[in-house]
């Protein structure tokens, strides 16, 4: 068990990670929720490693002192006698934990150095029991695999506060260099490019990012020549490990960046396996492809319009270098991307997207988001071929955030939600600060039946990104489906910060419709969500299987089914049916109400599952606790 437990508010998330990586670095072993298992019930866990630890640290603020979790934690750990208390706004603790010392941080900014945080470091040390020392283990002893790379936006030192994006895009270079070419885990440019200027404290960012390692650097170009400055940092000592200075002609760039990724990897002992192929673009091109890599980090293909925007820079670039692979597999993306929005000819565009990821393979077999790109192809139905695609990805760039995600999300529509899990922790663990990757892993926590810890991490996202509204709406919709009413309630004052005449507020409407229903059972919303259901079937046809579901868990299974029934799922099977809105994974949660009859096994038959779980062998996780034999079910309903 770790000497350190810390007790926090998840408002102050950032605040308690940064204090855990610095208990680390004094040799200390620190317990944080973000080490929640899995597989267990989480309050169970909770109370062994508060129990176990030797001092436990209670970070007070506005929001601890109203919570249910941090008073209850800090009881237990002052009838132990372990109990450290700071305030991080100068707040005095709650009753009866005010009559005890609580050292005072109003104003602290994470300065380890300052008194009231020293006096903490003693009252820690005195209860372990030894001094602490700074954890200096020597290179040799931490594995490849263990290391993280965070490599940050390289700082633009140019006169020309424009060419930010051409800093950027060196940075990106280097960083897909080593992620691509070694074992290393690097963190997504998503996640370390949020750190710039001022926000480069090495402490900040390795508590954040959970990197242990950090290569940061600067690009100064002028006209023709470019100069790059780059230095890697050791997070637990603060030490440079390496530090040097590139110049070159632009014509040089590429020259440049690999040089500094193969530094790097001498520097952390790793074999960095560079591409054989000759990478030479024209500077101008080179320029327009770091502009569309660009747009395409900072937008959401499926969401906005950033692939119609970066596609015809791209495909400039492949005309005139027709043997650049990174640029190929990206205008297979965006494609793909463009395609699932619609508004464009199927067949053209289908095709677009072969032409690229069969080029970016064919020049390089190792472009993992080219096998994306073609999965993204695939109706919904074609689960084997989308899953081999996946594995191919994966088998290229396992350690590629989007992959990973991608695998997880097939994973839960076939009902694999433990596979889910981990593919979907995989990515966070290299995207940390993604709100996406995060609340990826929220939902699959709730999956797999551990509601408490998934209901707990949606609160913790929303506190952080309060102006999300695909965050707040899983909470909302979790917290009314699971019944918790309080973390239900407290949400939905968060409604009135969004927009209420538009789409977001059709959205939210609809969720708190469905939530009253479930809540109050009142026949007369029943009766209403009901009919909007109907409309939308007689519109369309067909019907999102959550709404199949959302009519199932106001008592109304069997007119459920009906609905279900009435609906045509044909689409999901053929070549223009990309839609991605079905959600076979909902229906097939452990608090499902349809899958607790053999009645089920139809449905699924029709979506094109059964078929799949008897080719593969790969059952969704709800044989382990459907109320009779879904096996037998599945095979008995094939054969008839």
């Amino acid at each position: 068990m770790a000497d350190v437990f810390i007790s926090y508010a998840r408002s102050t998330v950032d605040t308690a990670q940064l204090i855990a990586e610095a208990l680390r670095a004094d040799g200390y072993s620190v317990w944080i929720d973000a080490d929640l298992p899995v597989h267990r019930e989480f309050p169970t866990v909770i109370e062994e490693n508060l129990r176990a630890a030797r001092a436990v640290l209670v970070l007070w603020s506005k929001d601890a002192r109203a919570s249910r979790w941090v008073p209850a934690e800090a009881d237990l750990a002052h009838a132990a006698g372990t109990l450290v208390q700071f305030s991080l706004d100068g707040g005095a603790p709650p009753f009866p934990f005010n009559r005890m010392q609580c050292e005072k941080g109003d104003g602290w900014t994470g300065d380890f150095n300052a008194a009231c945080w020293r006096k903490i470091r003693a009252s820690i040390a005195e209860l372990v029991g030894r001094q602490a020392v700074v954890a200096t283990a020597p290179l040799e002893a931490v594995t490849a695999k263990e290391r993280r790379l965070a490599v940050l936006a390289f700082d633009n030192l140019s006169t020309d506060p424009e060419l930010t994006f051409f800093s950027d895009g060196v940075s990106e270079e280097i960083q897909q260099t080593v992620a691509k070419g070694s074992d290393l885990k690097v963190v997504a440019r998503s996640s370390s490019f949020q750190f710039r200027g001022a926000d480069k404290a090495v402490g900040k960012v390795a508590a954040a990012l959970g990197a242990t390692h950090l290569l940061d650097g600067s690009v100064r170009r002028s006209g023709a020549r470019v100069r790059i400055v780059a230095q890697l940092v050791e997070c637990a000592s603060a030490n440079t490990l390496w530090a040097d200075q590139f110049d070159g002609k632009l014509d040089d760039v590429f020259e440049l960046q690999e040089r500094i990724a193969s530094a790097v990897a001498q520097a952390l002992k790793v074999t960095l396996d560079l591409p054989a192929q000759t990478r030479v673009l024209d500077p101008a091109m080179y320029e327009m492809f770091l502009r569309a890599r660009g747009i395409l980090a900072e937008g959401n293909g499926m969401f906005d319009q950033t692939s119609s925007q970066a596609a015809p820079l791209l495909e400039v670039v492949v005309a005139s270098a027709p043997d650049y692979a990174p640029a190929w597999e990206l205008l297979a993306s965006a494609r793909a991307w463009i395609l699932h929005q619609g508004r464009v000819d199927y067949a053209a565009a289908r095709a677009g997207v072969i032409d690229a990821a069969q080029t970016a393979l064919r020049l390089d077999p190792k472009r993992g988001h080219a096998y994306v790109a073609l999965s993204l192809l695939e109706p919904w139905g074609a689960y084997a071929v989308r899953e081999r695609l996946l594995q191919q990805a994966l088998r290229v760039e396992p350690n590629e955030p989007g992959v990973l995600t991608e695998m997880s999300r097939f994973c839960w529509s076939v009902g694999r939600f433990r596979d889910a899990l981990r593919f979907a922790e995989q990515a966070c663990e290299i995207n940390p600060m993604m709100p996406a990757a995060r609340l990826h892993v929220a939902q699959m926590r709730t999956y797999i039946g551990d509601y408490e810890a998934s209901i707990r991490m949606h609160q913790e996202l929303h506190g952080r990104w309060p102006h999300n509204l695909t965050i707040l709406l899983s909470l909302l919709n979790f917290a009314a489906g699971l019944e918790h009413w309080d973390a239900y309630d407290d949400a939905a004052r968060s409604v009135d910060l969004f927009d209420n005449s538009g789409l977001q507020g059709v959205l939210l409407r609809n969720s708190q419709r469905q939530a009253e229903a479930r809540r109050t059972r009142d026949p007369d919303l029943c009766a209403a969500v009901m009919q909007r259901t109907l409309r939308e079937l007689e519109k369309n046809g067909t019907l999102p299987l959550t709404q199949v579901e959302a009519i199932a868990e106001l008592g109304m299974a069997e007119e459920a089914f009906a609905l279900a029934e009435r609906a045509s799922y044909d689409h999901m099977f053929t070549p223009d049916g990309l839609q991605r809105d079905y959600y076979p994974g909902t229906i097939l949660g452990r608090w499902s109400v349809l899958n607790k009859t053999p009645r089920f096994i139809p449905l699924c038959d029709r979506l094109g599952l059964c078929a799949y779980w008897r080719q593969t062998g790969a059952w969704p996780d709800c044989v382990d606790w459907a109320p009779y034999d879904f096996k037998a079910e599945v095979v008995r309903l094939a054969a008839a």
